[in-house]
């Protein structure tokens, strides 16, 4: 008896489908496709956003909360890693987002404007800190909405 429910369970862990994957992982594939765009964001925005330490904290759809310190410079991605909760940084940003939101950023066809959509409709947060960082943000925000109007993004 006790042979067959064992096979029994290494045959249903075979046949049961494999999780989806690691949005970690899938993100850190990523950086690379980025980092090749990267020349095509507009220049102004290169010098209000493009050199950051961000505090990424992803919600997956486990519950789980993710954390990565993501590095930027001259909007290249520098420094893209996992890390614990409480590993203290100087982050210039924190930018909250749960699994899902990400996942349909990183797949789409237009990532930068899925990205301004989940923005602008509370899917993702973020929030600078400090004074400066949150007048730079703030003053990214007006030249981004300005240029949608434009029809420049």
């Amino acid at each position: 008896m006790k042979k067959i429910l064992v096979t029994l369970m290494l045959l249903l862990t075979v046949f049961i489908p494999v999780a989806s994957a690691d949005i970690v992982n899938d993100l850190e594939n990523k950086v690379n496709e980025y980092n090749q765009n990267a020349e095509y964001v507009p220049s102004y925005l290169k010098s209000l956003l493009g050199n950051e330490v961000i505090q990424l904290v992803i919600v997956t759809d486990d519950g789980e909360e993710r954390y990565i310190k993501a590095i930027t410079e001259d909007a290249y991605i520098t420094t893209f890693e996992e890390v614990d909760e409480n590993t203290e940084f100087d982050a210039t940003m924190v930018v909250g987002a749960n699994e899902a939101t990400v996942r349909t950023i990183i797949n789409s066809q237009n990532p930068l404007q899925e990205f301004i959509a989940a923005k602008d409709n509370g899917e993702i947060v973020i929030e600078p800190v400090g004074f400066v960082n949150t007048v730079k943000y703030t003053v990214a925000n007006v030249v981004m909405k300005v240029s949608q109007f434009f029809g420049f993004m």
